[in-house]
């Protein structure tokens, strides 16, 4: 063995068998899966009773907040009142039609039987006057007269067709607008109960009674069914895949470990404001963990780590990079630190081991080989393992 007396002070790691992780490591933060920001769709009557506070579990259509809606609920009895005096005036209108109806069609059917015996006399005479019978002024006054009495026909059946025509456009389209008042008036009327949307869990209340229905009221967040947010480096996020495990620790916690999956991944980097992504050097993706697991012990807003788990091997050897070493033909070896007997003395010496290399991780890579034990002090100085390799 080479002799190797000053690499009792070289640094060294302490050989054995573990879980050897390549991962990455973010930050995040607890959140709901399911959010419900609640605002009102009436903003000019008051709150007049709130019925739940923070903390308070709520189911979907449970009633938050009831608007004051007296002067909304007079305004529709208006309304209906309104509509019922203008079909009324309807009715009077459309059984006077029909009265004046029959009358028109009377006496269209009269100037009619008028005109056709006009036309019969008128006949009469333009034969006699053609024959010779009687004179020019008498043919004359019977086509005058025959004009007389097509004019009250033709007068007549004006008069039926503007009956027919008679104009109650006007209340009809009265009713209408007042019918369409009604159904807004009504709807405004259901908007002012503020219904929760989701079953879950009240966690801000910002509606106060005889204040305006104004911003935001509540927030309902499902407290049971929770989630991981956090952003992924761009240089990251290729490494990352749906339903890779994730181990989660919190500050509260300590060193407790929580189990989650990777759930979703944003198809495009994090905008600003403006639609913008962010610089070069920020750029970040959205994505989600979702818990294995329900802990009361995991709350809202808390603050985690996240260790995303790429690759994983299970009780294997593995050292630091800088402790390879590779010849000139390609093979790689470890120098391990042993500590021998020699006339009475301990003293220190280095041996090298051959051993395959397998998985790789930021820092480590795994090892393997027969001569490999635990509890060997395998060298990762630089300089240390340069001395050896020269002794």
């Amino acid at each position: 063995m080479p002799n190797a007396e000053n690499a009792a002070a070289a640094q060294t790691f302490a050989l054995e068998k573990a879980d050897l992780l390549d991962s990455v490591l973010v930050s995040g933060t607890v959140v709901s899966s399911s959010t419900e920001n609640i605002y009102s769709k009436v903003s000019n009557y008051p709150i007049k009773k709130v019925n739940f506070e923070v903390g308070d579990k709520v189911k979907a259509g449970d009633v938050l907040a009831q608007l004051d809606t007296s002067t909304l609920e007079l305004d529709i009895k208006q309304t209906e009142l309104n509509i019922r005096n203008a079909e009324a005036s309807l009715k009077n209108e459309n059984s006077s039609n029909e009265y004046n109806m029959q009358s028109a069609l009377n006496n269209v059917e009269l100037a009619a039987i008028e005109l056709k015996n006009s036309q019969n006399s008128f006949d009469q005479i333009k034969a006699l006057y053609e024959s010779g019978s009687i004179s020019q002024d008498e043919l004359t006054k019977a086509e005058a007269a025959l004009k007389k009495t097509q004019l009250s026909y033709d007068n007549a059946q004006a008069s039926l067709v503007n009956i027919q025509n008679k104009n109650t456009t006007t209340t009809k389209n009265n009713i209408e607008i007042q019918r369409v008042t009604l159904e807004k008036q009504r709807k405004t009327l259901n908007d002012a109960k503020i219904t929760a949307p989701i079953d879950g869990t009240v966690t801000m209340v910002n509606a106060k009674e005889n204040s305006a229905a104004a911003g935001l009221l509540f927030v309902i967040e499902d407290t049971e069914n929770l989630i991981v947010s956090t952003a992924i480096g761009e240089y990251d996020i290729s490494l990352i895949n749906l339903g890779q495990e994730v181990i989660i620790k919190t500050d509260s916690t300590g060193d407790k470990q929580f189990l989650g999956n990777v759930s979703k991944i944003a198809p495009t980097a994090i905008k600003d404001a403006s639609g913008n992504t962010a610089a070069a050097s920020n750029v970040q993706f959205d994505t989600e963990i979702t818990m294995q697991a329900k802990d009361s012990n995991i709350k809202i807003g808390m603050n985690v780590r996240l260790t995303i788990k790429l690759k994983e091997k299970k009780n294997v050897f593995f050292v630091p990079y800088d402790a390879i070493v590779t010849d000139n033909k390609g093979d790689q070896f470890i120098n391990v630190l042993e500590t021998i007997q020699q006339d009475g003395k301990a003293q220190s010496n280095t041996r090298k081991i051959q051993v395959q290399t397998g998985m790789e991780t930021d820092m480590y890579v795994e090892i393997s080989s027969p001569d490999l034990r635990d509890g060997m002090k395998v060298l990762t100085s630089a300089i240390a393992i340069q001395e050896a390799a020269n002794d």
